[in-house]
C-alpha cells in the first residue's frame, strides 16, 4: 500500500524540483560437463545468422536493425530521458532487474511482425510498440518502419515510435516499483501522461495537451475522443475491463489528466484518496461517490467537458541559469554476435508465446558453435520450461561453471540437484548427506549474491535443510531468517521457515516466527494458521520478533562444517 501510494503521490506532486531544475562464493568444482547434442535434420528449420547492431547500457541490452545513425539518436534520447526522470522523479528509475531489459528497434522488412503476441491480442497495424514482462525479465519492441497506425473503427493516425517507446518504458518503470500490478486504468492513464513528455537538456514540459485541433501531438485524448461516446465509467475503472483498446486508453488518460491537473487540481486529493482505498476495497460506484462526491454519470459529464475544452496546468521545468542536463555519454555500437542476437531474440519470442521459434533462435547459434555463458544459461532455462530436465541440467551446469551472472540459472540448477538428491529418499525422511546439501546450496549461495534478491533462493535453502540427514544448528538458520527479513510479507516463505524451525526442534524460534506471521498476515486464512502455530509453540513467555541475523560469510562455515550438538 505504501509503495503504491508513493507512485500515486509522487506522480501527483511530480514532482518536486530536481537538482538542476526548479518548479564471494564460487561454484564447487566438478567433472567435465558434456553438453547436449542437437541433431539438425533440416537446416531450413533453424533461422540463419542475422545482422543487428548491439549496445549495452546499465540495465538494458539494445538490438537494432534500423540505421546506425538513427540507433545512435535513439540511444542518446533514451539516456537523456533517464536523466530527465531522475531530475523530476528521483527514485523512479532505481531498482534492480534480474537480467537486463531487452530493447529491440525494428526497421527493415517484417522484423516487428515476428514478435507480435501469439495469442493475437495485438493487431499488426494497431500498435507500433510491444511490452512483455515475466518475473525475471522485460522486453520492449518498437516498430520504426510503420508510418501510420490504424486504430479502432478505421481511425488512422501518424506513427510516432519515440512516443510509443516512452509509453512502454514508463509502463516498465511503474510495474518495477510495485509488488503487484496497479489498477489497469491507473497504469494506462499514467503511462499515456508520461509518454507525452517533451524535453531537452534545458527544459522539461509535462502534462501538456494539444487543443484537439490542428497540429496536436499524436495520442492526445481530446483528439481521439472528440466525436466518440465515452465508455461507462464502471467499465473503464474495472479491474478487468472488457475493452483495452486505443479509446479505452485515451479515456484513462483523460480521467487521470483531469483528476491531477484539470480545474486547478481540484480533484487531486479525491483522486489520491480513491487510489488509496482501492488497495483494500472493490471499485464500486459507492466508493467512487464517497471519494469524488459524484456518481459515475455526473463525473462522465465533467470528462466530456474536459475533452471539449481541455484546461489544465502544464508543468514546466527550466534549468537554473548556467546549468543544464549533461550530454549523455556516447554508447559503443557494434555488430551483434550470433550468441547475443539468438539469446535476446529467443527470450523475447518466448515472452510473446512463440515457443518453437524461441527455441530455434536459441539453438541456432549453439549449433553454429557459440558457447557464450549467457547463451548457455538461456538455453538451460528454456529447456527447463520445456520439461527437458536432463538437457537443462547440462546447460545450467556449464553456465554455472563459466560463472554466468544470472540468478535464475543457479536457482533452477539447485532445484534440479535437489530433485535428484531427493529421488532416493524413503518415506519422506530427511536423508540428504552433507555432500548433497552442499551441492544444492552452492548455486543457491551464488544466486543469493547476485541481483536482485529472490524469495525462491531462501525457500529452496529452507527446503534443503528440511531434508538434510545432518540436523542444522540454530545459527545455520541465519540465511533463511535473512530471507524472512528481506521478504517480510511473503507468507509462504515465512510459513516454510516457521515449520523448518519447528521440525528441527527450535520451538522458541518457531513461536517467534509464527507470532510475526500472525501480525503481518493480511489474509484471514494465513492469520489463523500462524495464530494456531504460535499457540502450539507457546511457552507462556513473550518474545520479540527475531532481530536481523548476521549474514554468513562463507558457505563452508555454515554448510560443510556444521557444529556438533
Amino acid at each position: 500500500m505504501i509503495r503504491r501510494l508513493r507512485i500515486a503521490a509522487g506522480m501527483v506532486a511530480l514532482l518536486s524540483a530536481g537538482r538542476l531544475f526548479s518548479a564471494d562464493l564460487q561454484p564447487a568444482p566438478g567433472p567435465v560437463i558434456e553438453l547436449p547434442k542437437f541433431e539438425v535434420t533440416d537446416s531450413r528449420l533453424l533461422p540463419p545468422q542475422e545482422k543487428w547492431l548491439y549496445a549495452e547500457t546499465p540495465g538494458f541490452e539494445i538490438l537494432s536493425n534500423i540505421s546506425e545513425r538513427e540507433t545512435k539518436r535513439f540511444v542518446r534520447d533514451f539516456l537523456l530521458l533517464q536523466s530527465v526522470i531522475r531530475e523530476i522523479m528521483p527514485g523512479l528509475t532505481t531498482g534492480q532487474v534480474p537480467v537486463p531489459t531487452a530493447l529491440l528497434l525494428c526497421g527493415r522488412g517484417k522484423g516487428f511482425d515476428e514478435f507480435l503476441p501469439a495469442d493475437g491480442t495485438v493487431e499488426r497495424y494497431g500498435s507500433n510498440q510491444l511490452f512483455f514482462q515475466s518475473p525475471e525479465r522485460a522486453a520492449i519492441v518498437v516498430d520504426f518502419a510503420l508510418s501510420e497506425l490504424q486504430l479502432d473503427n478505421d481511425v488512422r493516425v501518424e506513427s510516432d515510435p519515440y512516443r510509443a517507446f516512452y509509453a512502454a518504458y514508463f509502463r516498465f518503470l511503474i510495474r518495477r516499483q510495485l509488488s503487484k500490478p496497479p489498477p489497469p486504468w491507473f497504469e494506462e492513464g499514467l503511462v499515456q501522461l508520461f509518454a507525452a513528455t517533451e524535453f531537452d537538456r534545458k527544459t522539461i514540459v509535462f502534462a501538456q495537451i494539444g487543443d484537439g485541433f490542428g497540429a496536436e501531438k499524436i495520442g492526445d485524448f481530446n483528439r481521439l475522443l472528440h466525436q466518440r461516446a465515452l465508455l461507462p465509467m464502471g467499465d473503464m475503472l474495472s479491474p478487468q475491463p472488457r475493452q483495452r483498446g486505443t479509446f479505452w486508453a485515451a479515456q484513462c488518460y483523460c480521467f487521470v489528466h483531469y483528476c491531477l491537473y484539470g480545474l486547478n487540481k481540484k480533484n487531486q486529493q479525491a483522486f489520491i484518496r480513491y487510489v488509496y482505498r482501492l488497495n483494500d476495497e472493490e471499485p464500486t460506484e459507492q466508493l467512487f461517490k464517497e471519494c469524488f462526491g459524484k456518481t459515475y454519470n455526473q463525473f462522465a459529464l465533467d470528462l466530456r467537458g474536459h475533452i471539449s475544452f481541455t484546461a489544465g496546468k502544464k508543468i514546466e521545468f527550466r534549468a537554473k541559469k548556467g546549468q543544464e542536463l549533461p550530454e549523455p555519454p556516447p554508447v559503443a555500437l557494434k555488430p551483434g554476435t550470433d550468441a547475443d542476437i539468438g539469446r535476446i531474440k529467443g527470450e523475447v519470442l518466448r515472452l510473446g508465446g512463440h515457443g518453437t521459434s524461441a527455441r530455434n533462435h536459441l539453438i541456432a547459434p549453439y549449433v553454429r558453435g557459440e558457447r557464450d555463458p549467457r547463451l548457455l544459461a538461456a538455453l538451460g532455462l528454456d529447456e527447463k520450461l520445456a520439461g527437458q530436465d536432463a538437457r537443462a541440467r547440462k546447460f545450467l551446469e556449464a553456465a554455472a561453471a563459466a560463472k554466468v551472472v544470472r540468478a535464475r540459472a543457479y536457482v533452477e540448477l539447485a532445484r534440479l540437484r535437489l530433485d535428484e538428491a531427493r529421488a532416493g529418499a524413503k518415506d519422506g525422511k530427511p536423508s540428504l548427506t552433507p555432500e548433497q546439501v552442499a551441492a544444492v546450496l552452492t548455486p543457491l549461495f551464488t544466486a543469493r549474491q547476485q541481483p536482485p534478491p529472490m524469495a525462491e533462493v531462501y525457500s529452496l535453502i529452507a527446503e534443503t535443510w528440511a531434508v538434510s540427514a545432518l540436523p542444522p544448528q540454530e545459527d545455520h538458520l541465519a540465511v533463511v531468517l535473512e530471507g524472512v527479513l528481506r521478504f517480510p510479507r511473503d507468507m509462504p516463505l515465512l510459513l516454510q521457515v516457521t515449520l523448518l524451525a519447528a521440525k528441527r526442534g527450535f520451538f522458541e524460534r518457531a513461536r517467534e516466527l509464527a507470532e510475526r506471521g500472525a501480525k503481518l498476515a493480511r489474509e484471514p486464512g494465513d492469520k489463523d494458521r500462524f495464530e494456531s502455530l504460535a499457540a502450539a509453540f507457546s511457552t507462556g513467555t513473550h518474545s520479540t520478533p527475531p532481530a536481523e541475523p548476521e549474514k554468513p560469510k562463507t558457505l563452508d562455515a555454515y554448510i560443510l562444517k556444521p557444529r556438533q550438538p
